[in-house]
Parts: C-alpha cells; sequence; structure tokens
C-alpha cells in the first residue's frame, strides 16, 4: 500500500515516515506514557501487549492491506508522531483515523496540524471524499485539535464500555 506522507513534504519536521514493527513498541510506548491525559479518558494506561494489539487491529468487514500504522520520525530517529489508519472503512470512498498521538513534548507547535493537514492532501489526492475519527467524550483538547483541523461532529456519542467516543467527520471533496 505504500507510506501515507513522504518525510519531504513536511517541512524538515518529520525527517522519515515508516510503518511501525514490533520493534519500535518501546518507543511507542515512551510516546504514549508521555500523554497520560489521552489514556485518563480510556481509564487505562498503555502497555506493550496493547500497542501491539493496537497496530493490527481492524474493525469490522476489514484485511490488513486496509490499515497502515505509520510512525513520524525526526532527524535523530526519535519518534515524534504516531498515526493509526483504515482506508475504505467505514465505506468505499471513506479513511478513518483510528489512532493520532503526537509526542507530548511536540504538542502546541503545530507538528499534529501539518502532519494532519499533510495527509488529508494525500488522501483527497487518492480519491478520499471524507475522512471520519472518533474522540473520547470529555478530551477537550481531541475536540479542539479535530476541530481546528476541519473536522465536526456527525452523530451522537457512541458507548464503548467505560467511556464513548463523539463521531466526526471531514469532507475532502471542498477542501
Amino acid at each position: 500500500m505504500g507510506d501515507v506522507m513522504n518525510g519531504e513534504e513536511l517541512n524538515g519536521v518529520v525527517a522519515s515516515v515508516r510503518k511501525l514493527s514490533h520493534s519500535d513498541l518501546p518507543a511507542l510506548l515512551s510516546l504514549c506514557l508521555g500523554n497520560p491525559q489521552y489514556y485518563a479518558f480510556l481509564d487505562e494506561e498503555p502497555t506493550l501487549d496493547a500497542l501491539a494489539a493496537e497496530m493490527v487491529e481492524l474493525p469490522p468487514g476489514c484485511s490488513p492491506d486496509q490499515k497502515s500504522y505509520l510512525g513520524f520520525f525526526d532527524a535523530g530517529g526519535n519518534l515524534i508522531a504516531v498515526l493509526g489508519l483504515v482506508r475504505g472503512y467505514p465505506a468505499e470512498g471513506c479513511a478513518f483515523i483510528g489512532f493520532f498521538m503526537v509526542d507530548a513534548s511536540r504538542q502546541g507547535t503545530g507538528v499534529g496540524s501539518l502532519l494532519i493537514s499533510q495527509l488529508l492532501n494525500r488522501l483527497r489526492c487518492e480519491g478520499v471524499s471524507r475522512v471520519r475519527l472518533a474522540y473520547v467524550e470529555g478530551n477537550e483538547q481531541s475536540r479542539r485539535f479535530w476541530e481546528k483541523c476541519g473536522f465536526v461532529e456527525v452523530d451522537a456519542p457512541i458507548g464503548q464500555g467505560e467511556y464513548r467516543v463523539v463521531p466526526m467527520e471531514l469532507s475532502l471533496i471542498h477542501i
């Protein structure tokens, strides 16, 4: 399926982009542990096993070739962001962002917005017409970030056991 983005397109912020593997789990865990606010809304902490499962977890009816679980690395080889993306879900012509996290030390610097902007441009060029995601209800930092990126709430919150998620969507047809 290839990379979603090319590091050269990211204005020197990201030196490389590649699919993450099990050997990247310690760096991924470190990045996730640095974002305790996200996990507080889930009422859990990240673990190596949970992250390994997340790397390969698929929505119903999807195949492994639809999912990209990408790491974004700086020039020093440090993992600065992670993205889980499923193409063709929940419908053809749609993509679903299942996970996106930026290293806490880079939050508020525009890195996350830049990465999402580049992703949306790439997906639009690939013919994707809309992108969906869901944030954990109550996580105002996430809601504000996704709204800043152009996403709007599209459905009522959905129960996920201990928490609820709020579905959001962005149409790529008019941007």
